[in-house]
């Protein structure tokens, strides 16, 4: 009668057995029936074999350890100890047979995790086959958040390729849906590891986003030559990385002299987390303006922190604060500030000479520098927090903030830079607003560059595509684009209007106001340029170029220099305030012949908006 309550209760601990090796606890359990199995196992058969061999300890130790290790393949030594303590009734038998039990499964268990973990390796390259392909090289808490988001927009497979992975990381990105490609021929490209991509006949998006930065450049040049052997075909391909655009671009694009990616996104985290930081605190929304588009006041800020993110805080809010009316000013507290500098101050050399930008050699947690905010709370627009580590950024945020709510003077935007991106607080208890920049939203460039792609596209009237357009830049008019969409709302907030009303049409400045706005627009303009280390082109320079176009005009040969700008030298003959250049525009007619008018490509910019917001509005951007 009890045959088969017996039957059927073995028959479901066996199954609770099965079912909990293919949990996600099971290696927990494994590790805890392992060891209790160990230590019952070491009392029962170190008692037994002592009491069996009359007190021969040493004989005992070495029966001892053989049987305890034996317990784990299912061996038992029942025989030699029966009668003794711990085997010598019905509770300790049941005791001893569990014991038994607990060890047998945990070396199962150890089996079939490894067998397993490798059968779904291997099963999620294979499904990776299907639809596109997303590599994303380095496995990190960044590229795991942005492989995760990928995964979630559907339509790719993500493959993560790193050199070294633990076991718990690889099972922890399969039970998410995402694969990986571990070893040296993976990270290296090597053929055999390329086979397992499968990269014919379907588009690769690449991120190379290693911790160890170096090592991104590397294996985007080793993948670019796999590529090529396999017979990827360029157009099918894009990668995105980190360093300078006008370095590494060319050595990835393909171009008629070489085989490369079909594009090819470079960007430096500084620079990306400073432009978020544009984009949650848009230095316009600080401003207020007349009716005809003047500001009422000027644009002051403060930038704690000289590092990179410290450097390209400043040149952000350098583009994004120039305002007709308005003069920039701007106080950098860094001790460190000359030993820092000087690779912006030599590369920028105009930007000390044409804007007030002041050092004050203190640190942030220093009496100077509560005196100084003390002393500007009435005309402080943003700090910018950029000490390079995220833990003092939000020590000397909070004390910040609670500085100025216990003075009422909440009005000021503080704002953490850091290389992982932005973060804002509006006042104290206030939700926080995390910007990072490892998100699809920031590194792909279709989504990206959506907005400076549609700008780049109003001035070619060719009749390629947005895309074929923007990947026919070079990375200057890149960069150049992109500061112009970042710029595009103010125009919205100077004119007092509303996205709704521009994607509508309803947008028309009046004839007092346009002039306005294409000043800012050319304030703007001139920020950028100098931020990039142009210089005004001098009178000889110019002169010489008008001549020379005359000569080339006389002789009927083409000329192929630009009269005002000088790409090599980095100079231009714009980088004037708006009411030279009037006088600018009449010199070159003069000699040309033509009706160029400066003033009015600046009101032109300016009389884009319309158009990039209806266009990212049918592309469901906005």
């Amino acid at each position: 009668m009890l045959t088969i309550p017996v039957i059927l209760l073995s028959v479901a601990v066996l199954l609770a057995l099965m079912i909990n090796l293919v949990s996600k606890n099971s290696s927990k359990l494994t590790a805890f029936c392992m060891i209790v199995s160990m230590v019952w196992g070491f009392i029962v058969y170190g008692t037994g074999f002592v009491e069996a061999t009359n007190g021969n300890v040493p004989l005992s130790i070495l029966r001892t350890v053989m049987t305890v290790l034996r317990m784990f393949v299912g061996v038992n030594e029942l025989s030699a100890i029966q009668g003794t303590t711990f085997v010598s009734g019905t509770g300790w038998m049941i005791a001893f047979w569990a014991m038994h039990l607990m060890a047998f499964y945990s070396a199962t268990s150890a089996i079939m995790f490894t067998i397993g973990a490798a059968a779904l390796r291997q099963l999620r390259l294979f499904l990776s086959r299907r639809g596109d392909l997303t590599i994303i090289y380095g496995i990190n808490e960044n590229s795991i958040n942005l492989g995760k988001e990928c995964r979630a927009a559907g339509g790719t497979s993500v493959i993560f390729v790193e050199e070294n992975v633990d076991s718990s990381k690889i099972r922890e990105l399969n039970d998410m849906g995402m694969s990986v490609l571990a070893g040296y021929s993976a990270v290296h490209s090597e053929p055999k590891a390329i086979r397992k991509l499968h990269v014919t006949g379907r588009k690769v998006t690449v991120y190379a986003i290693n911790s160890k930065t170096d090592q991104n450049l590397f294996y985007a040049l080793e993948l670019k030559e796999a590529l090529e052997k396999a017979g990827v075909s360029p157009e099918n391909t894009c990668v995105t990385l980190p360093g300078a655009e006008e370095i590494i671009t060319s050595m990835l694009q393909v171009s008629p002299e070489q085989y490369g990616f079909g594009y090819v996104n470079v960007f430096d985290s500084a620079t990306l987390a400073a432009r978020t930081m544009i984009k949650i605190c848009p230095p316009w929304e600080y401003m207020h303006f007349t009716e005809d588009g003047h500001a009422k006041e000027n644009f002051e800020c403060v930038i704690v922190g000289f590092g990179s993110t410290g450097q390209a805080a400043l040149k952000q809010l350098l583009i994004n604060g120039q305002y007709a009316g308005s003069t920039f000013r701007a106080t950098v507290f860094a001790p460190g500030f000359d030993s820092r500098a000087g690779y912006i101050l030599a590369d920028c050399p105009e930007l000390l000479g044409k804007y007030d930008i002041q050092n004050a050699k203190a640190d942030g947690r220093s009496r100077e520098f509560y005196d100084f905010i003390g002393q500007h709370l009435s005309t402080l627009k943003v700090i910018a927090i950029c000490t390079g580590k995220d833990e003092i950024n939000r020590e000397l945020s909070d004390n910040l903030m609670l500085y100025l709510k216990r003075r009422r003077a909440e009005n000021i935007c503080v704002v953490q830079v850091g290389h992982n991106g932005a973060r804002y607080q509006e006042t104290v208890g206030s939700p926080i607003i995390l910007s990072p920049i490892y998100t699809k939203a920031m590194l792909s460039a279709e989504e990206a560059d959506r907005s400076a792609m549609i700008l780049n596209s109003i001035y070619d009237n060719s009749d390629r595509s947005d895309w074929e357009k923007w990947v026919a830049c070079d990375a200057f008019s890149k960069m150049s684009s992109r500061a112009s969409a970042d710029f595009m709302p103010a125009y919205i907030r100077i004119t007092g209007s509303t996205e709704e009303e521009v994607r509508s049409g309803n947008w028309s400045p009046n004839e007092e106001m346009l002039p306005v706005l294409g000043e800012t627009e050319h304030l703007r303009w001139n920020a950028f340029h100098f931020s990039m280390g142009y210089r005004v082109m001098s009178n000889e320079e110019l002169e010489k170029n008008f001549r020379t176009w005359t000569s080339c005009k006389e002789k009927g040969i083409p000329c192929t220099i630009r009269m005002t700008k000088n790409t090599e030298a980095l100079t231009h003959a714009c980088l004037v305030s708006w009411d030279e250049l009037d006088d600018l525009s009449a010199r070159e007619n003069a000699v040309t012949g033509r009706n160029v008018d400066y003033k009015q490509y600046d009101i032109n910019n300016v009389l884009a908006l319309p158009r990039l917001y209806g266009a990212l509005e049918k592309d469901g951007k906005t």
